[in-house]
Order: C-alpha cells, then structure tokens, then sequence
C-alpha cells in the first residue's frame, strides 16, 4: 500500500469518509483475492495523481461486514465514491476495474 492510500475500519468510516473535506474513494477488498490485487497497483496510481485533492481508503470487507451490508457491498474489489458525506457516481466493481475509469470518476467529482 502506498503512501498515499490509508486503511480503515468501520469505526473511523463516519470520520475518514463522510466528515471528509475532500472527496473519497473507498476501496472494499479481500485478501486471497487476485482481483484486489490487481487493482492495487492501479488505486494507489491515481492515489498519486491526486494526492491532497481526494483521498483514497481502503477497507477490509470481510473484517468490516457491518459497514459493507450496510452500504449494500456484496462483493470484492468494489470502489464507492463520496464528495460531501455523500455516495456520487458510478460504483466500480470486479476484475475490471480501469485505472482511467477510476481517474475520470475522481476528475468528475473534482469538477
């Protein structure tokens, strides 16, 4: 993980994602999990490009299991998107997930 991404937990969520000055990208991995871990180096990327503009959060779903049936998360790597203490856009899930998809929903939400 990079600097410039941070791991929390469901007891820091209200704090870390929905107080947040800045927008946020909330990544919802697990371990054992090949499509966490190739998003990993394309997140903490766009983490880079926008770094003191949004924050990037990462956060354990298995071990968070409140927060995810509560935001409706069901599966592993799903990015969710906040501006304001608010979910915006599109959420990103699945092995799919494009470095320019993440970074043009992050420039959205900047605009």
């Amino acid at each position: 993980m990079s600097q410039r991404v941070k791991e929390i937990s469901q007891d820091q969520y209200e704090q870390e994602v929905l107080r947040s000055p800045d927008p946020v990208v909330l990544d919802f991995f697990s371990t054992e999990c090949p499509p966490c871990e190739a998003l990993a180096p394309k997140f903490d990327a766009v983490a880079e490009q926008f770094a003191g503009k949004a924050r990037f959060l990462k956060i354990f779903r298995q071990g968070n299991r409140e927060l995810a049936a509560k935001l409706g998360v069901s599966g592993s790597p799903t990015l969710v998107f906040f501006k304001n203490g608010a979910e915006v856009g599109e959420r990103q899930s699945g092995e799919d997930i494009k470095r320019t998809a993440i970074k043009a929903q992050v420039e959205s939400m900047l605009a």
